[in-house]
């Protein structure tokens, strides 16, 4: 491309979209409505796209990726780093229990899912984006109401840590420690993504509302844990518990119950954030916000059923299976909650005759809602990211990575 405005020869071809019948850049997805433009077998519904995931290129929508999933920001080269930062997060927890060191163990599962989260806030520019007031306030309700609500009902659940995880409780007890305490626990979770929407966020971005929910959500988690488990750090160096119990912690507290919680606050957050564009507001403009607070929804029906799995008799093992399996359907449901978000939302002005370099494939693309090389949503980059390439637009004849 060169800097002189382009001829008629420069022009870039179009086809008819199939599905949004208009004019859009050849390729093989629809620049404007993200569907594929050549119908491909075993791809589901249009609206749906269940073949490719909207934030990451060759991944299916319904494929178990945890990278992709809670750092959808992020380009493919970058992702990796998060997915070796997961990988040594789980040795961490696992080192931490074979050397029956109580107190890391507690720290790693408090901390490890944050502090991997807020250094994705980082490298996702979202303390350029977001007025640092705006992250302050998310952190600061969700460590404070995490450590208020411990305390609050700590007198309530301190026997059933005293006699282990999973301990039975039957009757009142059962309605009120498995149901009652999650029950108010969910609610302020969620707290600090409704604060800052109420507050009128500088931005309508779905992706936006998913890291203020899902940051409160885990800053909340983190406290509650390091308040609640605080008297292991007393226990002594050398923990003399079975090593099944320490597991079984780990694998709770440092994956299942982070996950869960990110996921719930995540989706609350991208359906907080939710605008259908001008051109689709008469078509079932609420269906895709109700879709995202329903999955949400049946996230926090997860959430309260750990609750029950910690009260009721169950095994221990079994009990950590059945948490990771929950947590799993956390995750699908946070994935194609984000996924229909970013198909169906308001997007950026479209300049079709302006180049754009996807972060994602690498290709120069003309700048759409979608890649129209592999289909990701412009919007799963950051604010600033875009800016930043728009600013400094391809030309042709020059490698998009030469000075």
């Amino acid at each position: 491309m060169s800097t002189e405005n382009p001829g008629d020869d420069d022009a870039v071809p179009t086809t008819e979209c199939r599905i949004c019948k208009t004019d859009v850049p050849a390729g093989t997805y629809c620049g404007l409505c993200g569907c594929h433009l050549t119908p491909r077998r075993h791809e589901g519904p249009d609206w749906l796209r269940v073949r490719d995931f909207g934030a990451a290129p060759n991944e299916h929508l319904l494929q178990l990726s945890v990278a992709s999933s809670l750092f959808p920001h992020l380009p493919q080269r970058s992702r990796a780093a998060f997915r070796i930062g997961l990988v040594v997060l789980l040795a961490a927890l696992v080192a931490f229990t074979l050397l029956r060191l109580p107190a890391a163990l507690v720290t790693v599962a408090a901390l490890g899912l944050p502090l991997l989260y807020l250094i994705y806030l980082r490298e996702s520019d979202a303390f350029r984006d977001f007025p640092i007031r705006t992250i302050v306030l998310t952190m600061a309700l969700g460590v404070g109401l995490g450590v208020g609500w411990v305390l609050l009902t700590g007198a309530v659940v301190a026997r059933s840590y005293g006699t282990g995880l999973g301990a039975g409780i039957v009757g009142t007890r059962l309605l009120r420690d498995g149901i009652g305490i999650p029950l108010g626990g969910v609610l302020l979770m969620l707290l600090p993504a409704v604060a800052v929407r109420v507050w009128r966020p500088p931005s309508r971005e779905s992706l936006d509302g998913f890291m203020v929910g899902a940051l409160g959500a885990l800053t909340f988690t983190a406290a509650a844990t390091l308040t609640r488990l605080a008297p292991q750090f007393g226990t002594g160096l050398v923990s003399r518990r079975p090593m099944e119990s320490l597991l079984v912690e780990a694998g709770i507290r440092g994956i299942a119950v982070p996950l869960t919680a990110a996921a719930a606050g995540g989706l609350i957050g991208a359906a907080l954030w939710f605008t259908r564009p001008a051109s689709k507001r008469d078509q079932h403009p609420g269906a895709v916000r109700a879709v995202l607070v329903g999955f949400a929804v049946a996230v926090l029906v997860v959430y309260l059923s750990l609750g029950l799995i910690d009260v009721a008799r169950f095994p221990q093992v079994p009990m950590l299976v059945l948490y990771l399996l929950l947590a799993t359907v956390a995750l699908l449901l946070l994935r194609i909650g984000l996924h229909l978000a970013l198909l169906h939302e308001a997007h950026d002005e479209i300049l079709s005759d302006e180049p754009l370099l996807c972060p994602h494939c690498g290709h120069v693309v003309p700048d759409m809602a979608f890649c129209p090389a592999c289909g990701v949503a412009t919007r799963a980059s950051s604010r600033s990211s875009r800016k930043h390439r728009r600013q400094a637009r391809p030309v042709r004849g020059r490698r998009p990575d030469s000075p």
